[in-house]
């Protein structure tokens, strides 16, 4: 009785482990990148500029190719001032990915990229001429997670 259970746990856990192989890696859902956000961006320069951002990022998996729009709030301190961008990205290999021109920042734009960690964290990295530096999100609502 006892072989019987440890060949029936060893067939579970090799099936368990098969399965994900014989169908390819585990798909991902570019819906889990939808809702409302809340984090901080950071600068990579040496004064390390930071500010809260909130985040509400909206999927198009209708598209030919399936996109992202991404309405990005700074709400900072003062004097420092608020900042806000509309930026539409591509969704490729499980991230967003933002050109300079669709970035809908001024001064010729920003190229950024987001992607999961888990569903509740968002990181991303952006670069533009003047600057560059990292954002970090935590999911503020269960939905798209």
């Amino acid at each position: 009785m006892k072989t019987v259970a440890v060949l029936l746990s060893l067939v579970f856990v090799v099936t368990f482990l098969a399965l994900p192989l014989a169908f390819g890696q585990e798909s991902f859902d570019p819906k889990l990148f939808e809702g409302p956000w809340a984090g901080t961006w950071i600068s990579d320069k040496a004064h390390r500029d930071k500010a809260p951002m909130l985040a509400l990022i909206q999927v198009d998996l209708g598209a030919r190719v399936p996109t992202a729009s991404i309405i990005m709030f700074q709400v900072p301190k003062p004097p420092a001032p608020e900042f806000s961008s509309l930026s539409i990205g591509r969704i490729e290999n499980g991230k967003i990915v933002i050109d300079a021109a669709s970035s809908g920042i001024g001064g010729g734009g920003s190229e950024m990229t987001f992607w999961l960690e888990s569903p509740l964290l968002l990181k991303g990295t952006y670069k533009n001429e003047f600057d560059s530096g990292t954002f970090e999100f935590k999911r503020t609502s269960g939905r798209g997670a």
